[in-house]
C-alpha cells in the first residue's frame, strides 16, 4: 500500500523504499520453525517481537548481488548488535527451492556470517515476511513489536535503512482504496 509523508521529506530513496511498503502487520514468523544451518530447528519467536529491531536478509551464496552487500550487512551487524537482530534466510538460487547445506558451508568456510542462518525455500520464506517472495536479495525491517514495517528488495544501503528505522514514525499507512488520485 502506498504510503504518504506526514512530516519532514526524507531522501527519494527512502520514497521507493516505501512503495514496499505495506500496512504494518504482525509478522507470521513467530509461529514459523525453520532449520538453522547446524541442523536445529527454531521458532521464529525466538528472535521477533522481543523488544529489537529485527532485519532478515534472504539471501543465497550463488546470487552474485546477495554476497556483493554482505560486508555492509556485517558492518551494521557490528554497529547495532545491542538494538538489532540480524537473521538470515538462505534459499537456493535461482530455483527458490530449499537453501542447500552443502552450497552454504562451503560459502561459509571462505566468509564466515555472524549472525543465525536459516534454511528455507519460497514458500517458507513467504511466510516469514507475510508476502510472496519475488527476488532476492531482499531485507525485511520487523519491529520491535514484531510488526512489518518494510520490505527492502535489492542491493542494500545501510544508511538508508538506518535512516528508515530512525524515522519510520513519519509514514502513515494509507488505504488506496480511499485515496484519490489528482
Amino acid at each position: 500500500m502506498p504510503l504518504q509523508l506526514q512530516k519532514a521529506p526524507l531522501h527519494y530513496l527512502l520514497t521507493a523504499l516505501l512503495m514496499c511498503v505495506s500496512s504494518p502487520v504482525i509478522a507470521k514468523a513467530p509461529g514459523i520453525e525453520l532449520v538453522r544451518i547446524d541442523g536445529v530447528k527454531q521458532p521464529m519467536s525466538d528472535y521477533i517481537g522481543k523488544g529489537k529491531w529485527v532485519l532478515i536478509n534472504v539471501w543465497s551464496p550463488t546470487c552474485t548481488a546477495c554476497v556483493k552487500e554482505l560486508p555492509e550487512i556485517e558492518a551494521f551487524r557490528k554497529k547495532h548488535t545491542d538494538d538489532v537482530q540480524l537473521l538470515g534466510l538462505t534459499i537456493d538460487f535461482p530455483s527458490f527451492g530449499y537453501g542447500r547445506l552443502d552450497i552454504i558451508n562451503e560459502f561459509l568456510r571462505q566468509t564466515p556470517i555472524h549472525y543465525p542462518l536459516f534454511l528455507a525455500d519460497i514458500g517458507l520464506v513467504s511466510e516469514v515476511i507475510g508476502n510472496w517472495l519475488v527476488a532476492i536479495p531482499l531485507m525485511v525491517i520487523i519491529h520491535p513489536d514484531g510488526q512489518v514495517l518494510a520490505r527492502w528488495p535489492g542491493y542494500v544501503d545501510i544508511n538508508e535503512i538506518e535512516e528508515f528505522m530512525q524515522n519510520y514514525e513519519n509514514y502513515v499507512p494509507v488505504d488506496e482504496l480511499s485515496v484519490e488520485f489528482q
